[in-house]
């Protein structure tokens, strides 16, 4: 089951029902989904320079919400870092909300959101400097659904195992005690939330609607935060990710991803919608979910960001700012201590064994740190299917482009027929509104 066929039957209706709160991003990126892959957003076309057989190839929408185009930026984001990041181990961690601050985040996104950010960072850099006087490197990725699509805001945090001295001499090393103590990093996350949450109502930056109108006034917004605060809240600390190459495919699967994945779906018939997700109240049990399709299409929609709004950010060793001077101080401080192990590594053992072992990790490390190769279309294409879409197998030779088309609807459309190639009915509607 397709998410665009579920769009293009439902869409107009849907709209119809609940224009009055749709923000404006969410109508452009549903028709950007609509129009992936047909001929709305123009085309490719190519031609084999032997027999002259024709082969259109319709562009994509790029939006990350989009299920096929959302894989393929997140692998792409995930190969532009490779070179970026520290050869260390990484922590994930995950920094969750008492469920009472949702309403609040959905009335004012871009400020609360921000928040969430800002209050991550300074708690974890807090908790590093407090217990390590220490700096790390963060990458946080800001999530707004559960695994079954609710309304759920938190923040995911891939950060280095160990961090620069605050004076850039030395690498700090940490164990898994470390991480495993989190009652420090929580007392700094509720703290900071508590106090950044505080100080946007005093500026009066919050807006509250009909359901939690009582919030406006200060009084009974602060009453509400220090209840809050008097609770434990949920911090999870995952294992360590020593491989940089892993450590790279398990952010990417927390950073670009789309909010549903397709193959999730397992039941569509046109009025409910059943997916499968994991259950982690029942301790990550497979679970399924049937929810009208007006109710899935709400849910789904309401997680699309804010246009330009950045949903990934880099803090401590990793910001824009700071990396031009941490990093050379990061990459030295690792070495040295590489090598202080390497020399007590060789006066335990013999001789032959080290410099074997020596020129396997360096064969490792240059593994490790080599730029992987970005595939073209084509190239993905075939690793998946076996088969190059642009080469001619009955003259067993490439195909060459010569052109693209864009905003001749009906001339499209025709090469689309002649290719036996479906237009969608998410085509049908939108031809007359292109973009």
């Amino acid at each position: 089951y397709r998410l665009t066929d579920i769009f293009a039957n439902h869409w107009d209706e849907f709209f119809k029902q609940n224009k009055k709160w749709i923000r404006p991003v969410i109508i452009e990126t549903i028709n950007k989904i609509l129009a992936c892959r047909t001929p709305i957003l123009g085309c490719h076309i190519y031609q084999c320079p032997e027999c002259g057989k024709i082969k259109i190839i319709p562009h994509s929408c790029k939006s990350r919400f989009c299920p096929s185009c959302g894989k393929y930026a997140t692998d792409k984001w995930a190969n532009s870092i490779l070179n970026e990041l520290l050869d260390v181990p990484y922590h994930h961690i995950v920094l969750t909300l008492p469920y009472q601050f949702r309403s609040i985040i959905a009335w004012n996104r871009r400020i609360c959101f921000n928040i969430l950010f800002k209050a991550a960072n300074l708690a974890l850099q807090q908790w590093a400097e407090d217990t390590k006087n220490m700096r790390m490197g963060i990458i946080a990725v800001l999530h707004t659904f559960g695994n079954d699509i609710k309304w759920n805001p938190h923040i995911h945090l891939i950060v280095t195992g160990g961090g620069l001295s605050l004076d850039g001499e030395k690498w700090i090393e940490t164990d898994t005690k470390f991480f495993r103590d989190v009652n420090g990093l929580k007392k700094q996350w509720r703290y900071w939330v508590i106090k950044l949450f505080k100080k946007a109502h005093k500026k009066k930056e919050l807006r509250f609607g009909k359901s939690i109108s009582e919030l406006k006034e200060y009084p009974v917004f602060g009453k509400l935060m220090n209840k809050l605060y008097a609770i434990s809240w949920w911090v999870y600390i995952g294992a360590s990710l020593r491989d940089p190459r892993f450590s790279l495919r398990y952010i990417g699967r927390y950073t670009k991803r789309a909010v549903m994945a397709e193959y999730r779906i397992s039941n569509y018939n046109g009025k409910t919608i059943t997916f499968s997700y994991k259950d982690y109240a029942e301790n990550g049990k497979k679970s399924e979910k049937t929810l009208t399709v007006m109710k899935f299409i709400e849910r789904l929609i309401r997680h699309i960001p804010d246009k330009s709004f950045p949903v990934i950010r880099h803090y401590g060793l990793f910001a824009n700012r700071n990396k031009g001077k941490y990093i050379p101080q990061s990459i030295q401080a690792i070495e040295i201590q590489k090598d202080k192990k390497k020399h007590e590594k060789k006066q335990e053992e013999q001789l032959k064994f080290e410099y074997q072992e020596e020129e396997e990790e360096e064969q490792l490390q240059l593994e490790l740190k080599e730029q992987p190769t970005q595939l073209s279309w084509a190239k993905r294409q075939e690793k998946y299917t076996g088969e190059n879409p642009l080469f001619c197998y009955e003259c067993n030779r490439p195909m060459v482009l010569i052109g693209e088309i864009y905003g001749r609807w009906e001339y499209i459309e025709n090469l689309f027929l002649k290719a036996n190639l479906p237009l969608s009915k998410g085509y049908l509607k939108l031809k007359s509104q292109p973009p």
